[in-house]
């Protein structure tokens, strides 16, 4: 008697399966919070960058796991346009968390404000660039091209 505990079918009804997506959905940002917070409390506590470093490696992987399957999919976001407005927001609240961040460090505000303008000019840029990557791939997902093999005969 063979006992197969490991089945290809789906054994859920898709009332289960949205619970299991919104469960396994809280518990990826609870991990991607949690690894933050645990970067930031390291950081301002003086740990070196090499004692940071297998909390940084999950986080960015988490990161860009995130980043990647959503370009794919072609998703930006639930509540947020993907405009120059949102990315000059966002990236101005990055700024000021560096800022508050290296100057609690460092006591030194000449120090943390170049930070917090380089900050937020790096992730201006980054966030505009994968704005472009994701309005070519939503274009792409809403007008496949068509297949060429089917003018030709």
């Amino acid at each position: 008697m063979k006992l197969n505990v490991f089945s290809k079918k789906n054994l859920l009804d898709e009332m289960q399966e949205q619970k299991l997506c919104k469960v396994e959905s809280r518990g990826f940002w609870m991990l991607w919070w949690g690894l933050l917070a645990a970067l930031l409390i390291q950081n301002l506590g003086g740990a070196s960058a090499r004692q940071m470093a297998e909390e940084w490696v999950l986080f960015m992987i988490a990161c860009l796991y995130g980043l990647i399957e959503c370009l794919r999919n072609g998703i930006w976001d639930r509540h947020i346009q993907p405009t120059l407005g949102a990315n000059t927001i966002g990236s101005l609240m990055a700024g000021i968390v560096v800022f508050l961040l290296v100057f609690a460090k460092n006591k030194y505000w000449p120090g943390a404000l170049c930070s917090a303008i380089f900050t937020f000019l790096l992730c201006l840029a980054a966030t505009q660039l994968t704005v472009q990557l994701y309005r070519k791939r939503r274009e792409r997902l809403e007008h496949p091209k068509e297949d060429e093999d089917e003018f030709t005969n």
